[in-house]
């Protein structure tokens, strides 16, 4: 990469490699690159407009969303978003809380912010809807998470950080799923 990162936010789009904000407690970064997969060299492109680091990354209808992370010493709840073919990083509406450490997935043209801390640990769920740019919550976790990873299959969206994932189904936004994975023998509970 051009600039030292850590803590930084991933995302694919147009078959590049983005690599969004990061920093450390004590400097956080607003600048952006790409990797170009077939010329195999990163370059930086428009910076964000808020420098943030621990952030989530989300790709939806073709613009790469930077959300929450931190910032000067705070949690933040403000999403932006970038236009490759424009160029430049946009504000969309904040997440109701703020949310370092989010981990974010993209299920059938929404975006879902999912965890984190701000303030306290968060097992809470906020939903982006681009048609009309506004977060929503929806059910809780059933435990808190913080940096999850997040992916999506078979129509669901799979989120965990530790040996239990937890799942969102769309036709139940109102409530959680335990997945069938089952909890190993060695730590269940006495």
């Amino acid at each position: 990469m051009v600039v030292e990162r850590r803590r930084l936010g991933v995302g694919v789009l147009d078959d590049c490699i983005y690599a969004v904000g990061g920093g450390d407690h004590n400097n956080s970064l607003n600048s952006v690159e790409v990797f170009d997969v077939s010329i195999q060299k990163w370059r930086l492109v428009a910076s964000m407009s808020t420098e943030r680091w621990d952030l989530g990354v989300g790709v939806l209808n073709n613009l790469l969303y930077a959300v929450g992370g931190a910032g000067n010493g705070h949690s933040l709840s403000s999403v932006e978003y970038y236009d490759p073919t424009l160029a430049t990083w946009t504000p969309v509406d904040n997440m109701s809380i703020s949310r370092q450490g989010v981990g974010v997935g993209v299920l059938d043209g929404l975006m879902y912010a999912i965890g984190g801390h701000g303030g306290k640990y968060l097992k809470s769920v906020e939903v982006y809807r681009p048609s009309d740019g506004v977060w929503s919550s929806v059910a809780d976790m059933e435990i808190c998470r913080f940096r999850p990873g997040v992916v999506a299959l078979d129509g669901l969206l799979f989120y965990m950080k530790s040996l239990l994932p937890e799942i969102i189904d769309p036709q139940f936004p109102k409530r959680m799923l335990k997945s069938d994975i089952r909890e190993p023998d060695h730590i269940k509970k006495k």
